[in-house]
């Protein structure tokens, strides 16, 4: 996907206007988009697909348990387009606009205007998205989804996941239509789908995690000299302009915008170091509230004990089973990034309060890009009997292979057992859940 670049006339003018803010500035190619974070749109296929090991010998993929954030969206809530204008208004009715700050509440207000009642909603590059994950699915484990199996999906009540859901589900029946299919979106599956703990909001709301951000936040400092590539007059700006608020405005814009078809071009304003630095405090600001740390007292990844018990559970009921399946749900990144936490993939589980250690193994572009997935494939023997113990199984994140926290029997794959027993040792063997009380 391209993005709209400002004209080589504009270009030269801002240029020549200021010359250190200019030579700073960043293209908007992949490796500065990853720096929007969580709203890094899913880099596949752009982004060369990671090799998979093949299985062991004898051994053959027949059951799936995945769960999916939904893909590209617009931002949620209209308020987020209309505050850069709002902001730089008072610039443009004193005509103390650049031309590239004229331009700027051109493209503002074209995006602005296209976003009206879509707060939040799917983009037809979300859509697109899901369709290539699905696609490389059942190309990549074509034995799951093969004729006779079970697919069973679910998905948050919310309207992008619902349809992020639905665009996988038409890829898989295009790719074999005797696959069986059923879908559901209810608040009854919520408890697990898309569990919000109090206890644990609270927690990293703690004064402990508010004064460690703080004093972490002070060494990402973010320089403000961009507002002279839009306004004229910097008394004006000192006076009249929040230029931080502004810089926060335009960054939840850039971010974005590779999420969608006509995207404000914005990357000419920002330098990389002001990019690193936003994005770093985002990662610290996430795995305060969902990493593995005393400064949350540990209550981040298990927010989402419910929904790896489902995991658990779904698969200990389909394993044993002849014909093959599996089980899809699809949902949101506050859920999934505690999750692959609390699975503790590829060491996400790390426990640490120094935030100077986060960019070792905390980066959430990798973790949980639009349409971020965790696929957990089981393996069975071929052509003869099995147990349980037989059970293989291994999981990737965005379809990258990971290590887990248990003994690999060969490369990427776990005794199902053996990484069973790890993960009821971290939640508990009973659910902390009230029982239903009788009508």
């Amino acid at each position: 996907m391209k993005l709209k670049r400002i004209p080589r006339s504009l270009a030269a003018v801002l240029a020549i206007a200021v010359p250190s803010v200019w030579a700073c500035a960043v293209e908007p190619v992949q490796d500065n988009l990853k720096y929007a974070n969580y709203y890094f749109a899913y880099p596949y296929p752009e982004k060369q697909l990671p090799q998979l090991t093949d299985a062991p010998e004898g051994y053959e993929p027949f059951h799936m348990e995945h769960y999916g954030r939904h893909g590209s969206r617009w931002h949620i809530g209209e308020w987020v387009y209309r505050q850069p204008i709002d902001l730089l208004r008072p610039a443009e009715r004193n005509g103390k606009l650049t031309p590239r700050g004229v331009e700027l509440m051109k493209q503002l207000r074209k995006t602005e205007m296209q976003s009206r009642n879509r707060s939040g909603e799917l983009t037809p590059l979300g859509a697109k998205q899901h369709r290539g994950i699905a696609r490389r699915m059942t190309r990549n484990f074509p034995g799951i989804f093969a004729d006779g199996s079970h697919v069973d999906a679910r998905s948050t009540t919310v309207i992008r996941c619902i349809l992020s859901m639905d665009n996988e589900l038409q890829e898989i029946a295009a790719f074999n239509p005797d696959v069986d299919i059923v879908s559901d979106a209810s608040e009854a599956t919520m408890y697990y789908m898309n569990f919000q703990d109090s206890i644990a909001k609270e927690k990293a709301s703690g004064p402990v995690g508010k004064k460690a951000i703080k004093k972490y936040r002070k060494q990402l400092p973010v320089e403000y000299d961009f507002v002279n590539l839009i306004i004229n007059d910097p008394q004006f700006a000192k006076d009249s302009i929040d230029t931080k608020e502004l810089w926060s405005a335009l960054f939840r814009i850039a971010t974005n915008a590779q999420s969608l078809d006509e995207p404000t071009p914005v990357w000419d304003l920002m330098t990389e170091q002001n990019l690193i630095n936003q994005s770093t405090r985002n990662d610290a600001d996430w795995y305060l509230k969902y990493g593995n740390t005393p400064l949350n007292d540990f209550s981040g990844p298990m927010r989402q004990r419910h929904l790896l018990r489902n995991i658990i559970e779904s698969a200990d009921t389909s394993i044993m089973r002849k014909l093959p399946s599996a089980n899809l749900r699809f949902g949101h990144d506050v859920v999934l990034t505690p999750l692959a936490v609390l699975m503790d993939l590829d060491g996400l589980g790390r426990t640490t309060s120094d935030f100077n250690d986060l960019p070792e193994f905390w980066r959430l572009y990798d973790i949980t890009p639009m349409a971020a997935n965790i696929q957990m494939v089981f393996y069975r023997p071929t052509g003869r009997n099995y147990t349980a113990d037989d059970v293989l199984v291994k999981v990737l994140l965005n379809e990258k292979e990971t290590v887990l926290p248990a003994k690999a029997v060969s490369g990427p794959y776990y005794r199902w057992s053996d990484l069973r027993k790890v993960y009821l040792d971290r939640i508990g063997e009973k659910s902390d859940l009230p029982e239903p009380s009788e009508y």
